[in-house]
């Protein structure tokens, strides 16, 4: 992309095709996938064609280069505060979701200017994050086995990679207590009114949330048929629930700093409502604390991401420190994990997509296949942002879901649902648990289901997402800090298949929630039906 480039327009209708343009051979040249370029310069065309109508003849500036060696894409016009995100309710909720994946522009006013900013991503790497992990996974286990052959190299080895893997875990520690706290509360500004949802918003929500507690609730009975529950007698049964009492009126906590300190997860949670439910009570008179809180939510979110790209280099230290130490042991642990986690997300996803056609009266092997381009997305990228546009292109075109329901349904969805982070994160407990002979008691069973349920809603739809709860979830629940070795380990693999079955099953709740209102296009469901039989 040219360094530095910059043009001025007047705005009318042939400078926005002229701006268009520009945008595409912008983000064409920072290697965007060609299904963004579409989406960003279709949402591009339709803010000027809106400040077109008040705006006209007015200064256009476009400026594109790089910064740090990111790219960058900024237009801004003259004039008085023209907020489609604010002014139009099409644009409240699905553009500011978009934009946090990466795939539509944000707003900003400054020095009487409206400007729209759009950062592409980079290209990425031939190899990709699921090559890059098997890698890593790779040489740590032949290396590891090189070095316990020699007990110097041991030695020295531990010297080298134990400070280098406590350094990026103490970064990890930093960034998630805030991440956890800025994505709850800039979850609840970003949803806006709830009046411009509609019922069918409302219920999804609620569909939602207590779908995520009810698998929780599942996953909880089958911990106690597959590991040892420890017993208890009348009196121990009575003081376990008056802990479990005390660690909800502890959700309330005494100071603002002490939970960010401690990482008490739901402590974080209950500040990030409490803030976000004021910011959007208070609505325009507080609106700079909300950008505020939007730009720093930006920034950590940004931070997260920069940490994501050393998530192979993390995996490789936790597994080769685990080779040089009690590795029998801790192998039996993660393959335990994988051997409850990956069967556990298919008999989820098999689940939804058999109750979903039983439903929706369609043909479950016809379900299944409509919903899999986005599923392989997310299968190989381990995101659900990387997977949103063919979502919502598969939910619209393929499942018969309304446009404006899908616009706001996936982005949320893809940020407040996430079963299958529920069913693997909760195997990894379980499993992380016994590992370190923490007791597994009825309390720690429903501390583990309101703890996971609350940061599956919380946690960010970016690779390496789920690992920046587990500092947080760690410490709420009693395991040791060890632990967050082996969970980094195994979640960085595990993510691809959570992630994956996560989509699966948001898929089929938009589709029934828009079944139960009405509004299901189901000549566009069941049109590969009747196309294979004829």
């Amino acid at each position: 992309m040219v360094s530095n480039y910059s043009e001025k327009f007047n705005l009318s209708e042939q400078t926005i095709d002229a701006v268009s343009e520009i945008c595409v051979q912008t983000l064409s040249e920072a290697g965007a996938d060609k299904k963004d370029i579409i989406r960003i310069r279709l949402s591009l065309e339709e803010i000027l064609g809106i400040w077109l109508a008040s705006l006209k003849g007015a200064p256009v500036h476009v400026d594109c280069g790089q910064k740090f060696g990111r790219s960058f894409l900024k237009i801004s016009v003259d004039g008085p505060v023209m907020d489609v995100w604010e002014d139009n309710e099409a644009f409240l909720l699905s553009s500011r979701m978009l934009s946090q994946a990466g795939l539509s522009f944000t707003y900003a006013y400054k020095d009487g200017k409206n400007c729209l900013i759009c950062n592409p991503k980079k290209k990425k790497s031939s190899m990709g994050q699921l090559g890059l992990l098997l890698c890593a996974v790779f040489l740590a286990v032949v290396l590891g086995f090189v070095a316990r052959l020699f007990p110097q190299i041991q030695t020295a080895a531990l010297s080298v990679t134990q400070p280098l893997f406590d350094m990026i875990l103490g970064a990890l520690r930093a960034v998630s207590s805030p991440l956890v706290f800025l994505a709850v509360c800039c979850g609840i500004v970003g949803i806006g009114d709830l009046t411009v949802v509609g019922k069918i918003g409302k219920k999804l929500i609620v569909r939602m949330v207590a779908g995520t507690f009810i698998l929780g609730s599942i996953m909880a009975l089958a911990g106690c048929l597959l590991f040892p529950v420890a017993a208890k007698t009348g009196s121990e049964i009575s003081g376990n629930f008056s802990e479990i009492y005390k660690m909800v009126l502890e959700i309330v906590p005494s100071d603002i700093i002490s939970p960010f300190l401690n990482g008490n997860a739901l402590q974080l949670v209950f500040l990030g409502i409490c803030v976000g439910v004021a910011l959007l009570i208070l609505g325009e008179r507080v609106s700079a604390a909300q950008n505020i809180m939007m730009q720093v939510n930006e920034v950590v979110q940004f931070l997260m991401g920069a940490l994501g790209k050393t998530i192979p280099l993390f995996v490789f230290l936790s597994l080769f420190n685990l080779m040089l130490s009690d590795f029998g042991r801790g192998f039996s642990s993660l393959l335990k994990v994988f051997a409850i986690a990956i069967p556990g997300g298919f008999l989820l996803v098999l689940f939804y997509v058999l109750v979903g056609a039983a439903r929706l009266k369609v043909n479950p092997i016809l379900l299944m296949r409509k919903m899999l381009p986005a599923c392989l997305i997310a299968l190989t990228t381990a995101s659900s942002a990387a997977a949103l546009a063919t979502n919502l292109e598969t939910c619209v075109k393929e499942l018969g879901i309304p446009k404006k329901v899908a616009d706001f349904a996936i982005p949320l969805g893809q940020v407040l649902y996430m079963p299958g982070f529920v069913v693997g994160v909760f195997s990894l407990v379980l499993c992380m648990a016994e590992y370190y002979n923490v007791p597994i008691t009825p309390q720690f069973l429903v501390m583990s289901v309101l703890t996971i349920g609350i940061l599956a809603m919380a946690a960010p739809p970016i690779p390496g997402g789920a690992l920046s709860v587990f500092t947080v979830l760690f410490a709420q629940l009693g395991i040791p800090d060890g632990a967050i070795a082996l969970a980094v380990a195994v979640c960085a693999v595990l993510d691809f298949f959570m992630t994956s079955a996560s989509i699966a099953c948001l898929q089929v709740q938009v589709a029934l929630a828009a079944h139960n209102v009405g509004m299901l296009d189901e000549n566009k469901l069941k049109r590969g039906a009747r196309h294979e039989g004829k």
